[in-house]
C-alpha cells in the first residue's frame, strides 16, 4: 500500500502531492500544481481535487489509482 504527501512550499508557493511506496529514499511520483491545467472560471484552490483525481489517473495499477482517488475524495469531504 502506497501513501501520499500533499503539502507546499512556501519558497516558491508550489502545492506538490508525492506517492511513497515500497522506496523510503525518494517518491514514487511526484506531481505539481503548476503543471495542472487550470480553469479561470473557478478559483485555484477548488481545483485541488481535480487535479488530486489527474495525478490518480495517472497511476501504474488500478488499484493504485482507487486509493488516491478515494483519499482525495476522503479531503475533499473533511
Amino acid at each position: 500500500m502506497e501513501s501520499y504527501v500533499l503539502y507546499s512550499r512556501l519558497s516558491d508557493k508550489e502545492t506538490v502531492f508525492e506517492t511513497w511506496g515500497a522506496s523510503t529514499k525518494h517518491p514514487d511520483a511526484v506531481f505539481h500544481f503548476s503543471d495542472f491545467t487550470k480553469t479561470s472560471f473557478i478559483p485555484a484552490k477548488e481545483q485541488i481535487l481535480p487535479w488530486l483525481l489527474e495525478c490518480a489517473s495517472k497511476m501504474t495499477f488500478p488499484t493504485h489509482s482507487a486509493w488516491v482517488a478515494m483519499w482525495a475524495l476522503e479531503l475533499y469531504e473533511g
